[in-house]
């Protein structure tokens, strides 16, 4: 039979699992994972810390028992939350909202509510997927240059952190679920991971941001020619630094654009996402140095930014449908 336990409680559980090694868990880097114990349910919890003040949390399990969390009160420097549930939900009672909500599968919340307290419930034997994605209000400045030109709500609780409210409900759309998709393969290994799930999460942003001003074309485009000639030397740059490319945030500041305008305009300009873009063109120049017949497989793999082979045939292998041996044997 179904119990109903506090935060406190499930915390104590996994400590004593842990403590008698009977927890799954993990650290690589700035990556956690830890598998739920059987006493609690099934599924797993994933924390990645994408860059200081943007981390990415996916919850996918069952409960077994009720759990309620108990926020006594949500700090002023609470960041800037977007929830995604694909599957599941709870049941929200804060005290800086009028009523209790019932946050649920299909919809996605973008919220921020400093100094408030609340209540969670999440129910038992109930399948949850769950997305949150946290950004710290002073990084939302440095995604993009247009602050004014945010959403009302989102404007005030960044210009008055302390005291204003926000609380937005969405429905979760096609290309937003598309890219949870992705993001719940969790593919790749190392710093293209990496790079993959940080492009992911920035185009989420853009898309919510965009989502909560109603859609409108010309929050979507890129207005000027100076700017779409900024996407082309941005996509020059990783093109000339294939193995070794420059972050996000640092390909956005050598080419003088927002994090944020950079990955709408990669979609724009080529229908994808900088990450893919850049995978497709390593993918593309490996098939070239692979029909040159002057490198080793290995050595193919270093040229276009792979430090592990295993990972550079994986890549390739899902790309082409064929790993890179027998590809060569082919072209033979």
């Amino acid at each position: 039979m179904a119990k109903t336990l506090t935060r406190q409680e499930v915390d104590t559980i996994i400590q004593e699992c842990r403590v008698n090694g009977h927890l799954s868990e993990y650290t690589d880097g700035l990556e956690q994972f830890t598998r739920m114990p059987t006493v609690l349910g099934q599924g797993w919890f994933r924390s990645l810390q994408v860059r200081p003040g943007l981390t990415l949390n996916l919850t996918n399990l069952v409960k077994r028992h009720v759990h309620i969390d108990k926020i006594s009160h949500h700090p002023t420097s609470m960041p800037l939350t977007f929830c995604y549930y694909l599957s599941g939900g709870c049941q929200v009672d804060n005290d800086g909202l009028t009523g209790e909500l019932e946050e649920a599968a299909g919809k996605s919340y973008l919220y921020r509510l400093p100094n408030t307290g609340e209540f969670e419930t999440y129910p038992a034997e109930k399948p949850l997927c769950r997305f949150h994605i946290q950004v710290s209000p002073e990084l939302m400045y440095g995604f993009s240059d247009r602050i004014a030109e945010f959403p009302t709500a989102l404007r005030k609780t960044l210009e008055h952190p302390e005291t204003q409210l926000l609380y937005h409900p969405s429905p979760i759309t096609a290309a937003q679920r598309q890219i949870l998709q992705q993001i719940l393969e969790w593919p790749y290994q190392g710093l293209a991971r990496h790079l993959y799930l940080e492009s992911k999460v920035l185009e989420l942003i853009a898309l919510r941001l965009n989502q909560m001003l109603g859609g409108s074309p010309q929050s979507n485009v890129l207005d000027n020619a100076k700017d779409i000639e900024r996407i082309y030397a941005a996509r020059d740059i990783l093109m000339q630094n294939m193995a070794a490319p420059p972050s996000l945030a640092k390909l956005a500041q050598q080419v003088g654009l927002s994090e944020i305008r950079l990955t709408r305009g990669f979609r724009q300009n080529f229908n994808t996402t900088v990450f893919n873009y850049l995978h497709d063109q390593r993918m593309e120049r490996a098939c070239q140095l692979l029909q040159a017949g002057s490198l080793n497989i290995q050595e193919i793999a270093r040229s276009v930014g792979y430090t592990r082979c295993s990972s550079f045939t994986t890549a390739f292998k899902k790309k082409f449908k064929v790993p890179p041996s027998i590809y060569l044997k082919r072209i033979r």
